[in-house]
């Protein structure tokens, strides 16, 4: 879908959250109107409950490098 909203919509830019896994966020990643994504791998409800803050973090930090890779 993302692909086909690129032709009419050439301005536009998305960030999916639906569906993404640290596994498809590079491939999402890698269209050109997708300027970022979301998903709940960031926060697994596991390290929430048990307030694993730093664990949290270099999941966010591994996410954020996908953009680079």
């Amino acid at each position: 879908m993302l692909k086909a909203l690129a032709g009419p919509f050439p301005d536009v830019v998305f960030c999916p959250t639906g569906g993404i896994t640290r596994e498809n966020a590079t491939a999402f990643l890698a269209q050109p109107n997708v300027l970022c994504v979301g998903g709940s791998w960031l926060t697994p409800r596991d390290l929430v409950e048990a307030q694993d803050w730093r664990a949290i973090e270099a999941l966010a930090r591994d996410a954020a490098a996908l953009r680079t890779s």
